[in-house]
């Protein structure tokens, strides 16, 4: 396998995939807050050769003295268009705060979700289409490509099953490092709350985030602008 990068690459090679098979990528971001670069961030989906794939997302920004690092990751299974989640690792760092670890474990054998978060352990029954924290935009990614536009999943996250909701306001163009792009903006909303979290998707690309806007109130919390795309080439059994 190598990497190549998607600038000039033909788009017609990277939809070309089969069912049991996701497109791998790394995502490169910078982080701002008012048109400032306060970091960067990167968002990875890889896998290994018996279907499991690892998506990861990290972030590492900071402003004056004030710095936040987090990175998750989510395992899980793609067989036959269906995402089978298997272990969510998280850990948040914060200046002056103690750091945040969070495991979710999918046993299938027995029918539980296991968690932990702040040395609080919990389970929950196991249940069909509920997702980790992370892979949830991966799930929402993948109905897109098979022209389901999702509005509600269910995502197990402090110890219950948690409604994640999604409005899509349609296609809109963007301006990036790799050009314009033509994008379809999808946006979590929270129900009794003003904070949003905007996806710009690109529909070039199997609908890869190529910006994420947090807002609170209304007001920019941060924003991730992709810089740089790298798609594997296609793994051939030998």
């Amino acid at each position: 396998m190598f990497v190549v990068s998607c600038y000039g690459q033909n788009i017609e090679q990277l939809s070309a995939l089969k069912n049991d098979v996701l497109m791998e990528y790394t995502a490169h971001y910078d982080v701002y807050r008012k048109g400032d670069k306060h970091g960067k961030a990167l968002r990875r989906l890889s896998s290994d050769d018996n279907s499991l794939y690892t998506l990861t997302f990290k972030t590492d920004a900071s402003i004056y003295f004030y710095s936040i690092n987090t990175e998750e990751s989510s395992q899980f299974l793609y067989e036959n268009n269906q995402i089978k989640p298997m272990k969510y690792l998280g850990k948040d760092e914060r200046t002056l705060r103690k750091t945040k670890h969070k495991t979710i474990e999918f046993d299938y054998a027995k029918g539980v979700v296991l968690g932990r978060e702040k040395e609080k352990e919990w389970s929950l029954p196991l249940e069909d289409n509920t997702f980790d924290p992370l892979l949830v935009i991966e799930k929402m990614r993948c109905d897109i490509q098979n022209k389901i536009q999702g509005s509600k999943y269910f995502v197990y996250d402090k110890s219950s099953v948690k409604t994640y909701l999604f409005e899509y306001s349609g296609r809109e163009t963007i301006k990036t490092p790799m050009g314009d792009i033509d994008t379809l903006k999808v946006s979590r909303v929270r129900e009794n709350s003003s904070r949003k979290t905007h996806f710009w998707l690109s529909v070039e690309h199997n609908y890869i985030p190529f910006r994420v806007k947090q807002e609170n109130d209304g007001e920019e919390v941060a924003t991730l602008e992709l810089t740089k795309l790298l798609i594997p080439a296609m793994k051939h059994n030998s």
